[in-house]
This record gives C-alpha cells, structure tokens and sequence, in this order.
C-alpha cells in the first residue's frame, strides 16, 4: 500500500470512528433526574387511597408526582407503564406490584379524567358518569 493509500485509510477509519461515536452519543443521552422532594411533599401530591404510600414511596423516587398524576392510563397502560419502570430499575416488590398498579388506574385512570371533565371524558372515549 502506498503512503498515499495509507493516509486515505486512516483519514477515512478516524471520520468513520468519530462519526460512530457521535451517533452512539446521540442515542443515549445522559438522562437528568430532579432532585428528589422530601417524602412527606410526594405522598401529600398523591389521592388519598390504599396504595398511596406504595406508589409515592417507588414512584416518588424518580418523578415528580405531577408527572404520574397528570396521566390518566387504563390499568392495562398503568402495568405496562410500571413495567417499563421496573425494567429502568425502579424499585417495585412483588407484594406492591398489584397495589401500585391497582391504586394508579383507581386514581389516575380515564374515568377520573372524565369526572373531572366531560369534554375530555369524551375526548378519550370513556363516558362521563
């Protein structure tokens, strides 16, 4: 190989390096967590019900209570949804797994978006009560 042919591979190999690293930087971005809120603010956020403590304590970890309770899934969404969350490394015993999702789809479910609006009950295909 000439020292010409050399140098082009080596350009070459370096652009190709360099552009990998840079779209498997792109892919993964560095993920931010907030710092936590005290304890007592997380559990306050969350509707009073059986499940609450549960929920606050593993959720209330990593997101702002506003983040779980502004969505309103159909349980089948709530266990996927902490699924996801267990594969990411939440920390969700076996024991409070059903309670969780359970309290979430009670409390945070379509049907409590529909009694709290009409408008957006219907907008989401779940009938006003």
């Amino acid at each position: 190989m000439t020292r010409a042919k050399t140098a082009l591979a080596c350009t070459v190999a370096l652009v190709l390096g360099g552009l990998a690293a840079s779209l498997s930087a792109q892919e993964a971005p560095p993920v931010e967590l907030l710092p936590p809120l005290p304890p007592e603010q997380v559990l306050a956020a969350f509707a009073p019900d059986k499940g609450r403590d549960q929920t606050a304590a593993s959720c209330g970890l990593c997101h702002a209570p506003a983040m779980i309770t502004g969505k309103h899934y159909s349980a089948d969404k709530w266990a996927e949804t902490v699924d996801h969350m267990v594969d990411k490394g939440a920390k969700v015993s076996d024991a409070d797994y059903d309670t969780i999702v359970d309290y979430l789809a009670r409390n945070y479910g379509p049907e409590k978006l529909a009694a709290i609006s009409p408008v957006a009950g219907a907008a989401s295909g779940s009938a006003p009560r």
